[in-house]
């Protein structure tokens, strides 16, 4: 072999080693952990409740039964509350009231939701805005039957029970003004 070549190849492996130790370097290395937090979800609970006594025309007691052109109310009244830092109602749905048994009587009444509170607030159904709910807060919805005054001599004496009136919430996002 030629001394070139010879010097060639040794100056080439020599530079070689030289390039391949440059890639040797070595860096320092650390690890650590952080422990995360728990989290909770809040509640949106509500409690069985009971409807009252109908009243006349937004007064009395009914003693003697009512007649046509009459118009009866009752309110339901629910106990409801939650936790959750911005916890409020988006939406109450109160089921199609109905009658346990149809008969003349409870054809000749056109029943309706009129309205509805929630702790001192009158709220507009259906809620257009959340509602913000607390801890332990009082929903009542108000039911108006009115009597109407074509019914016929079929209705006398009969009697109209309401049937169980189903209430419920759906919860909304609510972040409050600063």
């Amino acid at each position: 072999m030629n001394r070139l070549t010879k010097a060639a190849i040794a100056v080439g492996g020599a530079a070689v080693l030289l390039v391949g130790g440059a890639q040797t370097i070595a860096y320092w290395t650390a690890q650590g952990t952080a422990t995360g937090p728990d989290v909770t979800a809040g509640t949106l609970t509500m409690s069985d409740g009971a409807c009252g006594e109908w009243t006349l025309d937004g007064g009395g007691a009914v003693t003697d039964g009512i007649v046509p052109g009459d118009t009866v109310t009752t309110t339901c009244s629910l106990a409801i509350g939650g936790t959750g830092d911005h916890l409020a109602l988006g939406e109450i749905t109160v089921s199609s009231p109905t009658w346990t048994a149809e008969n003349a009587l409870t054809g000749a009444l056109d029943l309706s939701l009129t309205s509805a509170t929630l702790g001192d607030e009158t709220l507009t159904l259906p809620l257009t805005d959340p509602v913000p709910v607390g801890e332990t807060d009082s929903l009542v919805v108000n039911l108006e039957a009115a009597f109407d005054t074509a019914a016929t001599n079929d209705t006398q004496g009969l009697t109209a029970a309401l049937d169980d009136v189903t209430v419920q919430v759906t919860q909304a996002h609510v972040v409050p003004t600063p």
